[in-house]
């Protein structure tokens, strides 16, 4: 082999060991863990808390839960269940996995009745348990009797999720578990409708039981001035907490009701008397807070959390819940875990996999959730303050942005076929002179610019994504969308009229390259511009945290194919053979089809038109180095588009650099090249998620852990994931905006290619890269579609960069043959 072509060989597969093993991001981490026999946690849920209860200004009435912010890990969790409701969090919780809730699983006091009937004699009855059998034999037991329902509705539902998980881990590790309080809209004497017992649900085992508890009337007290007409008894649960601080492993659910209580009353009250009684509640539930944090010990550990934010938040889109974590040695610190790997941001799964290593207990094989770390930092509320602004502005941007772009994309795509097809026909036999040449002239020019600015349109919703941060900062939530909007339609309508006399090779090469170079880099070196780009992911929504999401994937691929095709599209129509035969672009001379299809046949066969081997070296490393990034799980760690991008990028260099016996795939051919590039994706993936370093572990993604679990023989956990993405792509096939885009784009390609007849075999002979570009492209797309949760979204992505190319193409023919 010659050294020049070895030495960039070997450049690219260093890189690759390099981001296999690569993995520092994990130093500078702190995480809290005790061995210790009587190690204690704490977790106080406060139902109805925001970030909207820690601004400053609120804050400075609250000393004591400031000054745990000063000293405390802080972060934001991510509660986004099916129905947005705390039932569904606490079920998810006890279950680390996403599962449903149902409003009628209320826990009890064992002794207590329902519909008159003791709770724990229901419970025996549901599940055949005699009055004495073991689990029934502690006093003060709380029950869930409706656990079959809860636990049938996930199986019917195909959750993965198994509620109870968590107490069979905790009961099977003697860790004794505590549930007090509630959020009951009135005293236990109550119509059932009205009560909210919840909580019990994230510490109970499969069977519904909690080792002890109080969530009646035990833990409040009337107060007729006070949202129906009760209140929290925080001196009862200071005794009771304190009760079950002595002596043993104890994980204890502190539920305080309040301030759920008042905004679920909140419509009897006038504004003026609701903040004063707001006001109250925090600084009640400030005080008692205050006396818990001041009696840990270095065996204790104290989190704050919500599992649902108040109406208000919702309205404007703050769903992320506060949550603190806070011990004797604690610092100011913001949470992170590698689920998100974003500072600040973890989810509810990750919250249960850190109780469980409190003890150092393993999480069950089930169990999504990575645990939860946390990172020294200064100003840390305000830090996060600013972050979950930005992230509020980029969930209520999405659909500001995204729906009307989906929108617009389908309109220009029929409009343009209707254009090429009848309206320019039309044209034909209008004479040229005159107003009518000049309006036929800007007719042309505007659908040319409207369909080169779906093109535009992605790389300029990227670049904007870094501009959220400041707006947002500087003018506000509201302000900053709309400034995004605007600048968002001005950017891509200057950047499409900016290309618009380009050449099509020229314009197609310069905005492909341009626009995957520029997500690639993003990408390489921390996806900034996409975590707040409308094209990126929502932390909000929580289907991706970090790396290459799905939609930038797909415009990745098709970009970087459609670039380099177009540049040897644009060698081969300046080669002597091609010019020579009067067909270049620009070619002011009319043919009929029979003669340009002879023209082109004889043409194909010039040799100058061959891409030289520097050209194929450069654009094979720069597939090879895109599918590096999509595949590496510090960098894109998006296996779907890494095995997509080898399909694409594989098909398109076989029939770009392989020769005439490869460009022509018959069936059992292209079989065996999708086999072949589909298990060196595999193979690649492999590689880069197989580390077994502290520290790649550490990054180690789904993939990876995917990887790890064939390995060690847990196919169940497999079939669990094959599942789920299955699950979500006939969802978003069903429900997602995207599809619409697909199938226009399907349905595009297949008129123009049919219409007139012998269109294709004429395309296949003239246009030969461009045509190489297009089937890479769908063959990539379909290769999305079947490989990612989320595929129907990467697939319209990336289809589009055939679509629009391909009517952009038709447009200059017949301007060519005017």
């Amino acid at each position: 082999m010659k050294r020049r072509g070895f030495v960039p060989i070997v450049g690219i597969f260093i890189i690759l060991l390099e981001l296999s093993t690569g993995a520092a991001h994990a130093a500078g981490l702190e995480v809290k863990t005790n061995g210790n026999e009587e190690k204690q946690v704490t977790v106080v849920s406060i139902p109805a808390l925001s970030f909207q209860e820690l601004q400053p200004n609120q804050l400075a009435a609250l000393p004591n839960l400031r000054r745990l912010t000063e000293h405390s890990a802080i972060g934001a969790m991510n509660i986004r269940t099916s129905n947005r409701a705390m039932q569904d969090v606490y079920v998810t919780l006890g279950a680390g996995a996403s599962a449903i809730g149902v409003s009628k699983a209320q826990a009890f006091d064992s002794q207590e009745s329902r519909e008159g009937v003791q709770a724990s004699q229901l419970l025996r009855r549901y599940l055949g348990y005699s009055e004495h059998d073991q689990p029934f034999q502690n006093e003060g037991q709380l029950v869930v009797p409706d656990i079959t329902m809860l636990q049938g509705v996930n199986v019917n539902q195909s959750a993965d999720a198994v509620p109870g998980a968590l107490g069979d881990v905790l009961k099977e590790h003697h860790i004794h578990r505590v549930a007090l309080g509630s959020s009951d809209l009135g005293l236990s004497n109550v119509e059932e409708k009205k009560l909210r017992r919840f909580g019990a649900q994230m510490l109970m085992d499969s069977q519904g039981i909690v080792d002890k508890g109080a969530i009646g009337e035990a833990t409040k007290v009337v107060a007729v001035d006070r949202p129906f007409g009760v209140k929290t008894d925080y001196t009862q649960l200071l005794t009771l907490w304190n009760r079950e601080m002595i002596g043993q492993k104890s994980i204890v659910l502190i539920e305080l009701g309040d301030l759920y209580r008042l905004y679920a009353d909140q419509e009897h009250y006038s504004a003026a008397r609701f903040q004063e009684l707001k006001e109250h509640v925090l600084q009640e539930m400030d005080e008692w807070i205050g006396l818990i944090a001041a009696r840990m010990t270095s065996q204790n550990s104290l989190w704050i959390f919500s599992p649902e934010v108040h109406g208000q938040a919702a309205k404007a889109k703050s769903y992320l819940s506060p949550t603190l974590h806070y011990y004797s040695e604690s610092k100011e610190s913001l949470l992170v875990s590698e689920s998100t790997r974003r500072l600040g941001v973890v989810t509810a799964q990750d919250f249960t996999v850190t109780l469980l290593r409190e003890f150092n207990v393993p999480a069950l094989g089930g169990m999504i959730g990575l645990p939860i770390t946390s990172k020294q930092t200064e100003q840390a509320l305000v830090s996060l303050l600013h972050d979950e602004a930005n992230m509020q502005t980029v969930y209520r941007i999405r659909p500001l942005l995204l729906y009307p772009f989906v929108t617009f994309e389908i309109i220009v795509l029929l409009t343009s076929l209707l254009y090429v097809l009848f309206i320019k026909r039309g044209e034909d036999s209008i004479a040229s002179n005159g107003w009518i040449a000049r309006w036929k002239r800007h007719w042309r020019r505007s659908v040319r610019m409207l369909l080169l600015s779906v093109l535009t349109a992605p790389v300029i919703m990227l670049l904007l994504g870094w501009l959220v941060a400041p707006l947002t900062s500087n003018l506000g939530v509201q302000a900053a969308i709309a400034g995004i909007v605007i600048l968002f339609v001005i950017g891509a309508l200057l950047l499409a009229v900016s290309i618009e006399k380009w050449r099509l090779s020229s314009a197609m090469l310069w905005l492909g390259c341009g626009t995957a170079g520029i997500i690639a880099m993003d990408g390489s070196t921390g996806a900034h511009a996409m975590k707040y780009s409308a094209l990126g992911y929502d932390p909000m929504i929580g289907a991706r945290y970090y790396g290459i999401g799905n939609e930038c994937m797909g415009v990745l691929i098709g970009a970087l194919v459609l670039g380099v095709t177009a540049a040897f599209q644009r060698r081969y129509d300046s080669a002597p053979a091609r010019a020579a035969s009067g067909l270049d672009e620009a070619a002011p001379r009319k043919h009929t089809l029979a003669e340009l299809e002879t023209a082109a046949a004889a043409e194909a066969q010039a040799a100058a038109a061959k891409p030289s081997r520097t050209a194929a070296l450069l654009a094979c490393a720069a597939f090879l180095l895109v599918t590096v990034c999509l595949a590496a799980p510090s960098l894109g760690a998006n296996a779907g588009g890494a095995l997509s991008a080898v399909v694409a990028f594989g098909v398109a260099g076989v029939r770009c650099f392989a020769g005439e016996r490869w460009r022509e795939l018959r069936f059992s051919r292209g079989a065996a090249l999708l086999a072949l590039l589909l298990a060196l994706g595999l193979l690649a993936l492999w590689l880069l998620n197989s580390a077994d370093s502290p520290a790649a572990a550490a990054r180690e993604s789904h993939v990876g852990r995917a990887f790890h679990a064939l390995r060690e023989g847990r196919f169940d956990q497999i079939g669990h994931l094959i599942v789920r993405k299955l699950r979500m792509n006939v969802h978003l096939i069903r429900a997602s905006v995207w599809s619409k885009v697909l199938i226009t784009s399907l349905f595009v390609m297949a008129v123009l290619v049919l219409r007139p007849r012998g269109r294709l075999r004429l395309w296949q002979h003239k246009y030969p890269y461009w045509m190489y570009g297009f089937s890479a492209n769908m063959i990539g797309a379909i290769a999305a579609l079947l490989l990612n949760d989320s595929g129907i979204v990467a697939a319209a992505t990336l289809i589009i960069y055939v679509a629009v190319p391909m009517l952009l193409l038709r447009m200059q023919e017949q301007e060519a043959s005017y």
